[in-house]
């Protein structure tokens, strides 16, 4: 494999392995964790041939855009660690805004970075259990489009990329820049709880206040985004229900004349 020819400059303890085209970059950091890398191992990829999201969907990686895994082993409970997604998130977002300054660029629960209405970063987060309701290890998975991207991310979806947006932003410098930014809200995570990161990522949330559907497995919840609670769980006041739902996993969209409003407030 090719590694990239240019190095990111990344914020200690972090360390960097700098791949060509791999499979997928929480493979690699899977991989290497049972192995037993270090904590704060860095993957970085060109390209991915099996670049996955959410519940196994496929995630388009040619070259172009930036790929990355973070193998973090952290001394938490495993109920904590989702939060780690909302602390990339705000990093992510706030990188991208730094390369389209302007341009409205929001968080999605529980896991994208959006721009005007389209998708532009996904989050995937994978842990082992130790069984004693902590975890051995957490990887945090990223996929921006920089250069690139594909045409939809599925029938209600689309997708955009910062050279798409108007942006113009190296790989290498996107990636010191959002380790920069993960470093600095993961420390401030650690000394100050979830609190101020669930601030941020508000600051930014896709849909808050508005109508939208949550999709789960067996069911689809139409209800409007109430609030993110103390742990990172979305809040939803159901359409005809009195009393709100908690929702921890699921898929969440702008209802269709929601979504419309939202693109012309954006525009």
């Amino acid at each position: 494999m090719t590694a990239p020819a240019h190095a990111p400059e990344l914020p200690s303890p972090y360390q960097l392995v700098q791949l060509g085209g791999v499979d997928s970059t929480n493979f690699e950091a899977r991989r290497r964790a049972e192995n037993g890398a270090p904590d704060s191992t860095v993957i970085w990829a060109t390209s991915q041939s099996a670049g996955r999201g959410r519940r196994g969907r496929q995630w388009s990686s040619p070259k172009g855009g930036l790929y990355f895994s973070i193998l973090i082993r952290p001394e938490y409970p495993a109920a904590t660690v989702m939060q780690l997604g909302f602390i990339m998130a705000n990093a992510i977002a706030g990188a991208v805004s730094s390369a389209l300054p302007g341009t409205a660029v929001q968080t999605k629960w529980p896991n994208d970075v959006m721009v005007g209405g389209k998708k532009i970063s996904g989050i995937l987060l994978e842990s082992e259990s130790t069984g004693d309701n902590r975890v051995s290890w957490v990887i945090i998975g990223v996929g921006i489009n920089i250069e690139t991207h594909p045409d939809k991310i599925n029938s209600e979806l689309e997708a955009t990329s910062i050279a798409a947006e108007g942006g113009d932003a190296s790989i290498e410098k996107m990636l010191s820049t959002i380790m920069g930014r993960f470093d600095a809200g993961f420390n401030e995570w650690q000394e100050l709880g979830f609190v101020p990161v669930r601030g941020a990522w508000l600051e930014r949330a896709y849909g808050l206040g508005k109508k939208i559907i949550v999709r789960l497995p067996n069911e689809t919840i139409p209800g409007t985004f109430k609030q993110l609670d103390e742990s990172g769980a979305l809040v939803l006041a159901v359409d005809g229900e009195q009393e709100d739902r908690i929702i921890t996993a699921g898929d969440v969209f702008l209802s269709p004349i929601t979504n419309e409003v939202a693109k012309d407030e954006m525009d």
